[in-house]
């Protein structure tokens, strides 16, 4: 992994981040109302078995409500992804404000990266489907 110092755009994108999480914040009456509108998943409709995002809904509500724990017992992984989403968005801001070298990923990825997304992806599936 290498650093590099932070772009006009990197930092145009840190502070686009920190708008979207500020707003999924102050629009969560709006998501609250909406879940339950919300189609329920097909895969599992038609197999009975639940697919690799299953729960996600369940979670991002638990979440918006503040129930981090119920939110990671219904979608680890989505739960995960909530809260860097959130928690990232203001540390991204400070870090490319301050100039601070910014990490990129090598491109194409590393095998071992994919393969580590991949399982940890398969593992909150089978984790979904052992809890179903």
């Amino acid at each position: 992994m290498t650093a590099h110092p932070a772009t006009t755009e990197e930092r145009q994108l840190a502070l686009l981040w920190l708008a979207a999480a500020v707003s999924s914040i102050v629009l969560r009456p709006l998501w609250l109302a909406a879940a339950p509108h919300l189609r329920s998943c097909v895969f599992r409709s038609l197999t009975g078995i639940p697919c690799p995002t299953c729960g996600t809904t369940r979670a991002a509500t638990a979440f918006l409500q503040g129930d981090v724990m119920t939110a990671f017992i219904n979608n680890p992984l989505a739960t995960l992804a909530g809260l860097l989403f959130v928690v990232g968005a203001p540390i991204a801001v400070i870090w490319t404000t301050a100039r601070w070298p910014v990490p990129s990923l090598p491109n194409p990825l590393p095998p071992w990266i994919r393969i580590a997304a991949v399982g940890l992806i398969a593992a909150n599936w089978l984790y979904l489907i052992v809890r179903a």
